[in-house]
Protein backbone atom coordinates (compact mmCIF):
# COMPACT_ATOMS: atom_id res chain seq x y z
CA UNK A 1 0.00 0.00 0.00
CA UNK A 2 2.74 2.40 0.56
CA UNK A 3 4.47 1.67 -2.42
CA UNK A 4 1.26 2.85 -4.35
CA UNK A 5 1.13 5.61 -2.13
CA UNK A 6 4.26 6.73 -2.87
CA UNK A 7 3.83 6.18 -6.93
CA UNK A 8 1.05 7.96 -7.36
CA UNK A 9 2.52 10.87 -5.02
CA UNK A 10 5.23 10.47 -7.70
CA UNK A 11 3.49 10.51 -10.94
CA UNK A 12 1.10 13.48 -9.68
CA UNK A 13 4.53 15.06 -8.49
CA UNK A 14 5.64 14.06 -12.43
CA UNK A 15 2.62 15.60 -13.72
CA UNK A 16 2.69 19.02 -11.79
CA UNK A 17 6.04 19.77 -12.64
CA UNK A 18 5.69 18.95 -16.59
CA UNK A 19 2.46 20.99 -16.21
CA UNK A 20 4.41 24.06 -14.65
CA UNK A 21 6.83 24.30 -17.08
CA UNK A 22 4.44 24.31 -20.18
CA UNK A 23 2.66 27.25 -18.62
CA UNK A 24 6.08 28.87 -17.75
CA UNK A 25 7.06 28.33 -21.95
CA UNK A 26 4.41 30.05 -23.45
CA UNK A 27 4.65 33.50 -24.46
CA UNK A 28 1.86 35.83 -22.69
CA UNK A 29 -1.02 37.37 -24.63
CA UNK A 30 1.08 41.26 -25.08
CA UNK A 31 4.23 39.30 -25.95
CA UNK A 32 1.95 37.74 -28.73
CA UNK A 33 0.61 41.18 -29.27
CA UNK A 34 3.27 42.76 -29.21
CA UNK A 35 5.45 40.33 -31.81
CA UNK A 36 2.27 39.75 -34.16
CA UNK A 37 2.18 43.97 -34.18
CA UNK A 38 6.62 44.27 -34.76
CA UNK A 39 5.86 42.33 -37.92
CA UNK A 40 2.87 44.19 -38.88
CA UNK A 41 4.99 47.07 -39.21
CA UNK A 42 8.85 46.47 -39.43
CA UNK A 43 9.63 49.68 -40.63
CA UNK A 44 8.73 51.40 -37.27
CA UNK A 45 11.59 52.02 -35.02
CA UNK A 46 10.89 50.86 -31.43
CA UNK A 47 11.57 54.78 -30.29
CA UNK A 48 10.58 56.86 -33.28
CA UNK A 49 11.44 59.86 -33.19
CA UNK A 50 9.49 63.86 -32.73
CA UNK A 51 8.38 64.29 -36.29
CA UNK A 52 7.01 67.69 -37.27
CA UNK A 53 5.25 67.96 -40.70
CA UNK A 54 5.03 71.14 -42.57
CA UNK A 55 7.20 72.86 -39.46
CA UNK A 56 9.16 76.18 -39.11
CA UNK A 57 11.53 77.23 -37.26
CA UNK A 58 12.72 80.50 -35.86
CA UNK A 59 16.57 81.58 -34.72
CA UNK A 60 17.05 84.72 -32.93
CA UNK A 61 20.07 86.56 -32.33
CA UNK A 62 20.20 89.47 -29.84
CA UNK A 63 16.50 89.89 -30.03
CA UNK A 64 16.35 90.18 -33.79
CA UNK A 65 15.22 87.30 -36.13
CA UNK A 66 18.39 85.23 -37.71
CA UNK A 67 17.03 82.80 -39.34
CA UNK A 68 13.93 80.89 -40.25
CA UNK A 69 13.40 77.34 -41.54
CA UNK A 70 10.92 75.51 -43.32
CA UNK A 71 10.42 72.07 -43.85
CA UNK A 72 7.81 69.72 -45.40
CA UNK A 73 8.91 67.02 -42.65
CA UNK A 74 11.70 66.96 -39.73
CA UNK A 75 12.45 64.08 -37.76
CA UNK A 76 14.22 65.42 -34.49
CA UNK A 77 16.20 62.83 -32.46
CA UNK A 78 15.08 62.50 -28.71
CA UNK A 79 16.93 65.88 -27.39
CA UNK A 80 15.25 68.04 -30.48
CA UNK A 81 18.49 68.85 -31.08
CA UNK A 82 19.02 67.53 -34.56
CA UNK A 83 16.68 67.44 -37.30
CA UNK A 84 16.98 65.47 -40.63
CA UNK A 85 14.35 66.97 -43.44
CA UNK A 86 14.23 64.09 -45.55
CA UNK A 87 11.66 65.86 -48.24
CA UNK A 88 12.78 69.73 -48.54
CA UNK A 89 14.02 72.24 -46.93
CA UNK A 90 14.20 75.89 -47.10
CA UNK A 91 16.13 78.29 -44.61
CA UNK A 92 16.02 82.09 -45.12
CA UNK A 93 19.18 84.07 -43.29
CA UNK A 94 18.34 87.77 -42.39
CA UNK A 95 21.13 90.59 -41.77
CA UNK A 96 21.51 92.55 -38.65
CA UNK A 97 18.70 94.76 -39.48
CA UNK A 98 15.58 91.79 -40.24
CA UNK A 99 15.97 92.07 -43.72
CA UNK A 100 16.13 89.08 -45.72
CA UNK A 101 19.64 88.30 -47.47
CA UNK A 102 19.89 84.93 -48.31
CA UNK A 103 17.75 81.55 -49.46
CA UNK A 104 19.22 78.36 -49.37
CA UNK A 105 17.06 75.11 -50.70
CA UNK A 106 17.62 72.15 -50.97
CA UNK A 107 15.83 68.33 -51.25
CA UNK A 108 17.57 67.03 -48.08
CA UNK A 109 18.66 68.94 -45.17
CA UNK A 110 20.73 67.50 -41.68
CA UNK A 111 20.24 70.67 -38.36
CA UNK A 112 22.30 71.00 -35.57
CA UNK A 113 20.19 73.17 -33.34
CA UNK A 114 23.16 73.45 -30.98
CA UNK A 115 25.52 74.82 -32.51
CA UNK A 116 23.16 76.27 -35.82
CA UNK A 117 24.71 74.00 -38.30
CA UNK A 118 22.72 73.49 -41.41
CA UNK A 119 24.18 70.84 -44.10
CA UNK A 120 22.19 70.66 -46.99
CA UNK A 121 22.63 68.48 -50.28
CA UNK A 122 21.00 66.83 -52.83
CA UNK A 123 20.63 69.81 -55.59
CA UNK A 124 20.93 73.18 -53.25
CA UNK A 125 20.73 76.64 -54.61
CA UNK A 126 21.83 79.47 -52.73
CA UNK A 127 20.29 83.01 -53.95
CA UNK A 128 21.15 86.52 -52.43
CA UNK A 129 19.73 89.42 -52.56
CA UNK A 130 22.34 90.98 -54.19
CA UNK A 131 22.25 88.45 -57.11
CA UNK A 132 24.77 86.08 -55.66
CA UNK A 133 23.90 82.21 -56.75
CA UNK A 134 24.88 79.17 -55.74
CA UNK A 135 24.05 75.63 -57.45
CA UNK A 136 25.55 72.33 -55.36
CA UNK A 137 25.00 68.92 -54.32
CA UNK A 138 26.52 70.03 -50.89
CA UNK A 139 26.88 73.03 -48.85
CA UNK A 140 26.99 73.93 -45.35
CA UNK A 141 25.58 77.25 -43.76
CA UNK A 142 27.27 78.40 -40.14
CA UNK A 143 25.19 80.44 -38.90
CA UNK A 144 27.68 81.20 -35.98
CA UNK A 145 30.34 83.08 -38.06
CA UNK A 146 27.74 83.46 -41.59
CA UNK A 147 29.45 81.45 -43.41
CA UNK A 148 29.36 78.83 -46.49
CA UNK A 149 30.95 76.18 -46.76
CA UNK A 150 30.65 73.65 -50.41
CA UNK A 151 31.94 70.43 -49.65
CA UNK A 152 30.92 68.98 -53.08
CA UNK A 153 30.73 69.96 -56.79
CA UNK A 154 29.45 73.28 -56.50
CA UNK A 155 28.83 76.19 -59.45
CA UNK A 156 28.95 79.89 -58.19
CA UNK A 157 28.01 83.23 -59.74
CA UNK A 158 28.80 86.35 -58.38
CA UNK A 159 29.60 89.94 -59.70
CA UNK A 160 30.25 88.73 -62.92
CA UNK A 161 32.33 85.75 -62.01
CA UNK A 162 31.42 82.02 -62.74
CA UNK A 163 33.43 79.46 -60.44
CA UNK A 164 33.00 75.63 -60.82
CA UNK A 165 35.07 73.97 -57.93
CA UNK A 166 34.85 70.76 -55.15
CA UNK A 167 35.18 72.93 -52.42
CA UNK A 168 35.03 76.71 -51.03
CA UNK A 169 34.48 79.15 -48.28
CA UNK A 170 32.90 82.14 -48.01
CA UNK A 171 30.93 84.76 -46.12
CA UNK A 172 27.28 85.00 -47.36
CA UNK A 173 28.38 88.52 -49.70
CA UNK A 174 31.29 86.30 -51.51
CA UNK A 175 33.81 89.28 -49.85
CA UNK A 176 36.13 86.71 -49.10
CA UNK A 177 35.74 83.59 -50.53
CA UNK A 178 38.19 80.78 -50.53
CA UNK A 179 38.10 78.18 -53.70
CA UNK A 180 39.78 74.68 -53.73
CA UNK A 181 40.25 72.39 -56.78
CA UNK A 182 38.75 74.94 -59.01
CA UNK A 183 37.69 72.61 -62.55
CA UNK A 184 36.26 76.04 -64.48
CA UNK A 185 35.25 79.48 -64.37
CA UNK A 186 35.57 82.90 -65.29
CA UNK A 187 37.52 85.00 -62.71
CA UNK A 188 38.33 88.77 -62.61
CA UNK A 189 39.54 90.73 -59.66
CA UNK A 190 38.15 94.29 -59.56
CA UNK A 191 38.83 97.06 -56.68
CA UNK A 192 35.62 98.23 -55.32
CA UNK A 193 34.44 101.74 -55.84
CA UNK A 194 34.77 103.94 -52.50
CA UNK A 195 31.32 104.98 -51.83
Amino acid sequence: MWIKLVTITLVITIAFFIVFNLILSQPSIEETKTSEETEVNPEVPEEPPVIITGGILRGWEKGILSWTLEAEEMRLNKQTSRANCPNGVKLVVFDEKGEIKTTLKANKGYINLDNKDFQLIDTVEVLSTNGNRIESIGLLYRDSNKTLEGFALSKIFFDDNYIECQNFISDLDFENPVFEKVQKGKFSIREKNPS
